[in-house]
């Protein structure tokens, strides 16, 4: 009988454990973050791409870019935003610059698939290259979770076929999170190449001190 008193606060023990862990993995599965790279209407290059927050939290979105694969083996990097001024009084700001906060159940109109494409090139002459090379295309963001000082991104692909009329399909049923710390590398070289910071670092304290000192400056006083 001396021995059922430890056994019961061994497993009562044991059971807090375990609903304490389960309890932790939902709270932190329903705080991360979740994004969707949304094809709307079925194959048609000139259906609308939307980026849609299915997180419980706002994100702020850094960049959208998009990888362009041709049939010569090559691949294009392009930044998603609409080439046009942006008036001072301009009222929809948000959707010409695809950057700022998306709140949760919130979504981003990146535009349809072709003008995404062909983008600035669409207006002009002398393209380097048409719609009929794109085999396929990565559509990719960088943003900014909560209160985490590292970006995570998101990122979908589509193959394009052109044979019998223009059509899009998605690579798979899923837009791939880059949530996890192996990840963080991958996204800042997005947003680095995006931004062309003076600085490059792997953290805030890794080679991007915003002061301008360097390292040898040390600090005032």
């Amino acid at each position: 009988m001396e021995y059922i008193a430890p056994i019961s606060t061994a497993v009562m023990a044991v059971v807090w454990i375990i609903y304490f862990q389960l309890f932790f993995l939902q709270y932190k599965r329903n705080n991360r973050p979740y994004l969707i790279i949304h094809h709307a209407q079925n194959e048609n290059p000139d259906a609308l791409c939307l980026m849609v927050n299915m997180g419980k939290e706002p994100v702020h979105v850094q960049c959208v870019q998009a990888v362009l694969y041709t049939r010569a083996g090559e691949q294009k990097v392009m930044t998603v935003t609409e080439y046009r001024r942006v008036a001072a009084d301009d009222t929809n700001v948000h959707q010409v610059l695809r950057q700022g906060p998306l709140q949760p159940g919130g979504y981003l109109v990146l535009g349809s698939f072709r003008n995404i494409i062909l983008g600035r090139r669409s207006e002009e002459s002398d393209s380097d290259y048409l719609f009929e090379d794109i085999t396929a295309i990565e559509v990719r963001a960088a943003v900014v979770h909560g209160p985490s000082s590292y970006p995570v991104g998101v990122r979908r692909r589509f193959t394009l076929r052109h044979e019998g009329g223009a059509a899009i399909f998605p690579r798979n049923i899923h837009s791939e999170q880059l949530i996890r710390r192996r990840d963080r590398e991958e996204v800042r070289r997005w947003l680095e190449q995006e931004l062309h910071p003076e600085r490059q670092g792997r953290s805030e304290s890794d080679s991007s001190d915003q002061s301008g000192q360097s390292p040898e400056d040390g600090g005032a006083g």
